[in-house]
């Protein structure tokens, strides 16, 4: 019996660590649930190989200070390229070789929004997903995100999207309610996700696992590199916006533990030397797993680096700033774990330092994974649920 064909529609190509891994990890489990899944190749807009049009714009008013922030980002890249060193084009190589090794993508790569919608490719069912394909903060048109360049059809499902806000602006909300109404089933990666389809629609949602938690620490093991130079035993840093709570606390645990700190740098541009401290700056994807499957401890604050710690078992603890908004992401996962107690907000004491009992955390994890594979095999037959 010809087995169901796929099609995945995410970001990835953007240097970003969690955006490889989720693209991998969700046609990873795909594959493995007996489906012939891959990533439809269309460049994401942060991506130098994508071709801006007047209809690949926000399809809602952007705001302005939104829109003088992407400036600025895209005049960052821009002299990255200029004066791009060795260091940058080594991570640039990983990336690529991973991308080489362990995904596999569609025949053509979509550089243009038009292009894919003019001439789509064709699966028996199409996902979006995960990560936060729906943020409105996104300077492009989300259209792709919520599969309309797709026949209607087709099956289309989302699977663990994230909206990366708690709330849509008043000035979204009309395409928002249209663009969901356009998927046959809605998954969603937070338990506000839930929430905030139900406010826009209507409908109810699947509240769905992160696609890197589907595979087990055995499974990543398999795309793990090796990384030289780092000591047998290591607090392991990884943040997606530096504070002074974070190297705070690996500076605790490293003196608590007797080990020294590896810090993964987001970006070669974040590579503030401190003592005692050995910065990775090279990592590609295989080499970010591999730190954190073999670290002693972790801090962190991204919701990836979360992952990979609960994942692998590791005690971790998760550096939270109040006034941001997106900590909902951490949050959620944490709660469902129950593992609340490993938070530590930026204008907190230190804790005691203690290890985790992975009991609860471990089970929770498993009936979430049968929960959400269940979803996959429903949205991809077209199961009535």
């Amino acid at each position: 019996m010809k087995k169901k064909t796929v099609g995945i529609i995410t970001i990835l190509k953007v240097n970003n660590y969690g955006a490889e891994l989720q693209s991998y990890a969700t046609q990873r489990i795909m594959n493995l649930m007996g489906y012939d899944a891959e990533i439809i190749d269309y460049l994401y807009y942060r991506n130098s190989g994508h071709i801006k049009e007047k209809c690949s714009m926000p399809f809602y008013p952007y705001p302005v200070k939104n829109r003088i922030k992407e400036f600025g980002l895209y005049v960052i890249d821009k002299i990255e390229k200029i004066f791009e060193s060795d260091s940058i084009k080594h991570r640039k190589m990983r990336f690529e070789e991973f991308h080489k090794h362990f995904n596999r993508f569609s025949t053509k790569q979509y550089r243009k929004y038009s292009e894919l919608f003019n001439n789509p490719p064709i699966y028996d069912a199409y996902c979006v997903g995960s990560d936060q394909v729906w943020n409105p903060r996104c300077y492009t048109n989300l259209n792709p995100y919520f599969l309309k360049f797709v026949p209607n059809i087709s099956i289309k499902f989302s699977y663990a999207s994230s909206f990366g806000v708690k709330d849509i602006p008043d000035s979204a909300r009309k395409q928002y309610i249209e663009c969901l109404q356009n998927l046959s089933y809605i998954g969603v990666r937070e338990e506000t996700g839930v929430d905030l389809v139900q406010k826009l629609t209507g409908r109810k949602a699947t509240w769905c696992l992160d696609p890197t938690l589907l595979l087990d620490r055995e499974e990543w093991s398999k795309v793990e590199t090796l990384v030289d130079g780092i000591p047998q035993r290591y607090v392991l840093v990884y943040e997606l916006h530096s504070t002074d709570k974070i190297m705070e606390t690996a500076l605790f645990l490293a003196e608590e533990l007797r080990c020294k700190i590896v810090r993964i740098c987001k970006n070669t541009s974040s590579t503030k030397k401190r003592p005692n401290v050995i910065n990775i700056v090279e990592a590609g994807p295989s080499e970010f797993i591999y730190l954190f499957n073999h670290a002693t401890a972790i801090v962190t604050n991204s919701f990836h680096g979360t992952a990979f710690s609960i994942n692998f078992r590791k005690d971790f603890y998760c550096v939270l700033t109040r006034k941001l908004l997106n900590n909902n992401r951490q949050l959620d996962l944490l709660n469902l774990c129950k593992l609340t107690n490993r938070i530590i907000y930026d204008d907190e004491p230190l804790p005691q330092w203690s290890t985790i009992d992975y009991t609860i955390a471990s089970k929770a994890i498993e009936d979430f994974k049968i929960k959400s594979t269940n979803y996959i095999q429903e949205a991809i037959n077209g199961q009535t649920k």
